[in-house]
């Protein structure tokens, strides 16, 4: 009768370590979140072939939590429902689906005029911030400066007061260049939501020449989700 106990009581102690172990292996493992275009660390993708709109292009290349968006632009969308060949006179990118989108759901307004205003879409609760610190450097518990009015402007020698993502260098050179160390925060129903660095507007991150170049809007746009 003690055996039968004891072989019982074994046959139990089997059963709920097994039971526990199961329960172990079924808890869900976080999964990464699924944006419309998908990119894997080290990777980088052509928005020409994989992005949910007829209108955008660029690449984006991947490496760990940090995409880096480079010339970025958008073009116009004609009668027929196709992309023209004209560019858009203001370019619209979701940082957390990694493609281009329209006007009503895109956390910002890039700029693809001289007018140059970076303006938050408001609408869908984002606001924008700014703090002057190195990108790689920005967390999440800094203390950011809010922009006024949700726009930072382009800052010139003829705008002294303006706060800008930019810098307009005037004549001869009549050049947009960013903000060195200026890092822009996209807050998402009052959370921090998205930091940018704008690197560049100009095809392959360099103009043209040295005086007017003309190869602009193609923006370069390193960005980190907070997390």
């Amino acid at each position: 009768m003690n055996k039968l106990f004891k072989i019982a009581a074994l046959a139990c102690a089997l059963t709920v370590g097994f039971t526990a172990c199961d329960k172990h292996a079924e808890t869900p493992l976080e999964q990464e979140y699924q944006a419309k275009v998908m990119v894997k660390d080290g990777e980088t993708k052509d928005l020409a072939n994989v992005s949910t709109t007829v209108n955008t292009k660029g690449t984006i290349r991947r490496s760990g939590d940090v995409y880096a968006l480079r010339n970025f632009r958008q073009f116009t969308i004609g009668e027929n429902g196709s992309a023209t060949e004209t560019a858009a006179t203001n370019f619209y990118f979701d940082f957390k689906e990694n493609d281009g989108v329209n006007a009503a759901n895109s956390p910002l307004i890039l700029p693809a005029t001289t007018a140059a205003k970076l303006i938050a879409n408001a609408d869908k609760g984002y606001t924008l911030y700014y703090i002057d610190k190195a990108f790689e450097e920005v967390s999440a518990n800094d203390n950011y400066l809010p922009a006024a009015e949700n726009t930072l402007g382009l800052q010139s020698a003829y705008a002294p007061n303006v706060i800008g993502w930019a810098s307009y260098t005037g004549g001869p050179k009549h050049q947009v260049i960013p903000v060195e160390n200026r890092t822009i925060v996209i807050f998402k129903d009052g959370k921090a939501f998205f930091k940018l660095r704008v690197n560049s507007v100009y095809s392959n991150g360099e103009p043209e020449k040295e005086e007017a170049p003309t190869n602009y809007f193609y923006y370069s746009i390193d960005y980190q989700e907070f997390k």
